[in-house]
């Protein structure tokens, strides 16, 4: 959007803010004019706040740092922790996750192979759903990550809701592993979770 359509919405907003309060007089309607023209520069900040932390925020998503970001606005990189406080989480946990795709689809895998095993009851149909939605979530990491697909934000997001809310609930809800197989499976997925909660952290 170029200056000159910024300054048509301007010009438009200020229109339809201050028409109704219009008084007679010319010095009424100036006033009522500049009050509009004020309410619409904060909104236009604020429109424009919001956006620009949501860029920040996929930009993040997409492998940028806080040094990357700080740099594109002329900062320092802990001015732009202090504008943006959430997206140190979001950056450990993009390096994490991107560290350990196939360390995930292995362990998701192994632990989906062993569902029956891991029931806490046979036939639990809470602890089945959550299964069908690991295997789900494992075809759409294949998928999203294999050779020459396209990187998005909504992948990353996807990926990081597999590990942090998929996995862990399975891990939360199993029983008591039935096989050796089922035990290993169960004790990977677990030490997987840990290490991402350690990293998210900030602690490692």
């Amino acid at each position: 959007m170029s200056r000159g359509d910024v300054g048509l919405l301007v010009e438009r907003a200020v229109a339809e803010v201050a028409e109704p309060q219009v008084e007679p007089g010319v010095k009424a309607r100036s006033l009522a004019v500049m009050r509009a023209a004020l309410t619409a520069e904060e909104e236009l900040a604020a429109a424009a706040s919001r956006r620009v932390a949501r860029a920040a925020e996929e930009a993040v998503w997409l492998g940028a740092s806080l040094a990357d970001l700080g740099e594109l606005t002329g900062r320092s990189r802990q001015a732009a922790r202090k504008r943006w406080p959430g997206l140190g989480a979001i950056h450990r946990k993009r390096k994490w996750l991107g560290d350990h795709v196939e360390a995930v689809r292995h362990v998701g895998g192994l632990v989906a192979s062993r569902a029956d095993d891991l029931a806490p009851v046979a036939g639990n149909g809470a602890f089945l759903r959550l299964i069908s939605r690991l295997r789900e979530g494992l075809r759409r990491c294949e998928a999203d990550f294999a050779e020459g697909a396209e990187e998005s934000v909504e992948n990353w997001r996807a990926f990081d809701e597999l590990v942090d809310v998929t996995l862990r609930a399975v891990i939360e809800t199993a029983g008591t592993p039935a096989t050796p197989q089922a035990d290993f499976a169960l004790h990977c997925a677990t030490g997987v979770v840990g290490h991402y909660d350690h990293a998210v952290s900030g602690q490692a």
